[in-house]
């Protein structure tokens, strides 16, 4: 194939049709994307509030911004070989989160959790990766990835910028232990047919390698963690409506630690101290030591389908999602999540390009952790309406009901959460 990115962006028109605000910076923009350069900024902005319960309702108002820098090198259209795809993306934060006022496991906004949690001004080189498709149905990737960008992806439920802001309606954290954020990686995308996709990889699971360093301090030397999984997605179009339906599993070499947590689930505050205690007390008289399990394995699955459809635009339309995935609970604090709803596109008369979203979420917290912190579980539910502006403005109100948030932890009681988000396209 002579270019991986098929069709190039739409950078003209005027401030109210166009799809990004700084247009084709007169025609120099639309040039150098034909000649293999292409560049894309975005800003999203939130304030989201906590009206009722969780951990805290006094001044439990927070702002918070991100930004992100993706730069793509087309091979092809630079004129060097065909199929090659070289993407840079930077990324940085500002402000500070409500989960912390929220204090639930599932983050009431997953965009705060990225490059790190609650980390405002750090700036990162996330990802630096190059594809190369070797046909119409194989292609290769190596270097540092956001692997939640590429697999556990959904139609309705992927997206923390324009979809659901809640962690447990963004990806699925059973899957957190098999990869840090992000990490060293390389994969194979597999196409034996166009309802066919079967994606394997292997990735560097060592979190000294993460978002803030290289990945090659860990990659290829010291501890050997990695993880090796596979994800078969199936493209099915019952009654002429597409969906897809997504098997997928992984296996880590990791030594994962006793009341060790992913830093992207609201558990620091429970785990934390107890992780600590358990640490001294073996320091001091030698009673019991951290326990660890060298490896461990998981599967999920995930789908979303369409239910409705606008005749003339298959992309219009009302569909149904879910996800579900199981660990043995040794390495992951959650050992069952479930998330399913309903989302689509252009519901309203003359407002095509709005999307909404209605989902609940479910997080089972492993039956061997500490009584005394009464976990169990956690639930949610979610309703978002985005609201296009403009094609390179969106606005969206969101509202969320967390149970039991913290997962039983303090006996919080049910959370209210609200929210106003503006994303931007530059």
């Amino acid at each position: 194939m002579p270019s991986i990115i098929e069709h190039l962006p739409v950078y003209s028109g005027d401030l109210g049709v166009r799809k990004y605000l700084t247009g084709d910076w007169g025609g120099t923009r639309t040039e150098l994307a034909e000649q293999g350069f292409l560049f894309d900024l975005s800003i999203t902005q939130t304030i989201q509030g906590n009206a009722h319960g969780g951990k805290n309702t006094s001044d439990a108002v927070e702002y918070f911004g991100s930004a992100d820098l993706t730069l793509r090198f087309d091979t092809a259209r630079m004129g060097l070989w065909p199929g090659g795809l070289l993407t840079l993306r930077g990324e940085t934060q500002f402000g500070h989160g409500v989960n912390s006022d929220v204090g639930s496991v599932m983050t009431a906004n997953a965009d705060t959790l990225f490059p790190l949690p609650n980390d405002p001004g750090l700036v990162t080189l996330s990802e630096y990766y190059f594809t190369q498709a070797l046909s119409e149905k194989f292609a290769i990737q190596v270097g540092k990835v956001d692997l939640s960008r590429g697999l556990d992806q959904n139609k309705f439920a992927s997206n923390e910028r324009t979809q659901f802001m809640n962690l447990g309606l963004r990806m699925n954290p059973i899957l957190f232990p098999f990869g840090p954020y992000t990490t060293m990686a390389a994969a194979a995308v597999w196409m034996p047919t166009d309802w066919l996709k079967v994606t394997t990889g292997i990735n560097d699971n060592d979190p000294e390698g993460a978002v803030t360093r290289t990945g090659f301090n860990t990659a290829f030397h010291g501890r050997d963690w990695y993880n090796v999984g596979q994800e078969y997605e199936l493209k099915i179009k019952p009654f002429d409506l597409v969906g897809h339906q997504r098997f997928g599993w992984a296996w880590s070499s990791r030594d994962y630690l006793e009341f060790e947590s992913d830093g992207r689930l609201g558990l620091g505050e429970q785990l934390g101290p107890i992780r600590r205690l358990v640490r001294l007390v073996s320091l001091v008289t030698g009673w019991r030591e951290p326990q660890s399990r060298p490896d461990d394995w998981v599967v999920y699955y995930n789908f979303d389908q369409f239910v409705y459809t606008e005749p003339d635009d298959p992309e219009q339309g009302i569909g149904i999602f879910g996800r579900v995935g199981w660990s043995t609970g040794e390495s992951n604090p959650i050992e069952q999540f479930y998330s399913f709803g309903i989302g689509g596109q252009g519901i309203l008369p003359e407002r095509d390009n709005d999307t909404f979203g209605l989902g609940y979420y479910f997080a089972k917290m492993r039956d061997n952790l500490p009584d005394v912190l009464e976990l169990d579980s956690e639930q949610g539910v979610e309703l978002y309406y985005n609201i296009e502006v403009t094609p390179w403005l969106h606005v969206t109100p969101d509202l969320q009901v967390i149970i039991n948030p913290g997962a039983g932890f303090q006996d919080r009681d049910v959370a209210v959460v609200y929210g106003l988000r503006a994303e931007m396209s530059f």
